[in-house]
């Protein structure tokens, strides 16, 4: 049976040439980037070299970036990194964030929902893109507040502008980079304190390096605007699978339709339906997709972030995000809606 991959803002496939970077870096470069001897310096340079490129094309400071793991680390050293400093004073979020932002603000005095925005508040986060629903945000603006942008979803698939905030988080596997590869941004003078001590990435993060994984996003980088030309042209494709899903009088809505969306994400309630169900189905019939966060998939606890959008728990139990690949064909998308069709 062929399989057909339907769930890009859970992970997409690695960029080739990231892969045999990963390879290579694996067999020729694996010593350890502190270490003071030849081979780790040699380490150490690819490092530094692979932060200046990826700074270039991000249009900030090699200084600013730390390499982390994933965004959920980055998120959270930023954000543990600032209580210190902001933690008795409101953030403001997004509520529809992951819970990787939405956990560390634990320790916060007071968390509140954008668009309300305390008059003393001193963090604003906000992601650039919802991972589930697709729609696209901008930062609100406050006065003297840190503005964090969770740029995890977005990079790799539309333009990302840094100018409207302070720091961000970046995801590289859902971008072409390869699993274990992240980004933290932070404008220098935030009053931030390391959360996770080290003398790796200039003390801000301790832990040996991943050079592989830092390597293979530096590769993944340079395809970034090849990247983002072949995801909005899938803009064409969504609209007409959601033209033919919805024009089938089956109470089938696009959520989020009308707002700016990511050009390959179609969050759909299939009213009155089991979205477990249709998607089991689904996954028996040939095609990958998903239930909404892959970190929430298969909780019994709906999503939030369809649930914060005015949808009841039932409707946001009968919700399916289908997320295109880049490459994604005309045929491919033509083959899921008639999967739908005969499922539902």
């Amino acid at each position: 049976m062929q399989r057909r991959y339907f769930d890009a803002n859970a992970s997409a496939p690695p960029h080739p040439e990231a892969v045999e970077a990963v390879r290579r870096t694996m067999v020729e470069d694996w010593a350890n980037p502190t270490s003071t001897h030849r081979e780790g310096q040699r380490a150490r340079f690819q490092i530094e070299e692979a932060r200046r490129e990826i700074a270039g094309s991000l249009s900030v400071a090699p200084g600013e970036l730390i390499f982390c793991a994933s965004a959920t680390e980055a998120l959270n050293l930023l954000i543990r990194g600032l209580c210190p400093a902001l933690g008795d004073r409101p953030a403001a979020v997004f509520p529809g964030e992951h819970s990787a932002c939405l956990n560390p603000l634990g320790a916060w005095s007071r968390v509140s929902w954008l668009p309300e925005i305390p008059p003393d508040c001193a963090t604003l986060i906000q992601m650039a893109a919802n991972n589930e629903t697709g729609v696209l945000h901008t930062m609100p603006v406050a006065l003297d507040a840190v503005r964090i942008m969770d740029c995890a979803q977005a990079w790799g698939k539309v333009a990302v502008d840094l100018s409207k905030g302070d720091a961000a988080v970046f995801s590289g596997h859902k971008m072409g980079g390869p699993r274990g590869s992240a980004l933290l941004w932070m404008r220098p003078g935030l009053p931030w304190e390391a959360w996770m001590e080290g003398p790796q990435e200039r003390r801000r993060r301790g832990g040996t390096e991943d050079l592989p994984a830092i390597l293979g996003l530096a590769v993944a980088v340079r395809h970034l605007t090849e990247r983002q030309a072949m995801n909005a042209a899938l803009a064409s494709l969504r609209d007409a699978f959601e033209t033919e899903i919805t024009s089938w009088n089956r109470d089938i809505e696009v959520i989020g339709k009308g707002s700016p969306r990511l050009p390959n994400t179609s969050c759909i309630l299939f009213k009155g339906r089991s979205g477990e169900a249709l998607h089991a189905s689904l996954d028996l019939a040939g095609f990958a997709v998903s239930t909404g966060s892959a970190c929430h998939s298969g909780s019994v606890k709906p999503s939030h972030a369809i649930t914060t959008l005015g949808y009841s728990l039932d409707d946001a139990r009968s919700v399916l995000r289908f997320s295109m690949l880049p490459d994604a064909q005309s045929s491919d998308v033509e083959a899921l809606a008639a999967a739908i069709k005969r499922l539902t």
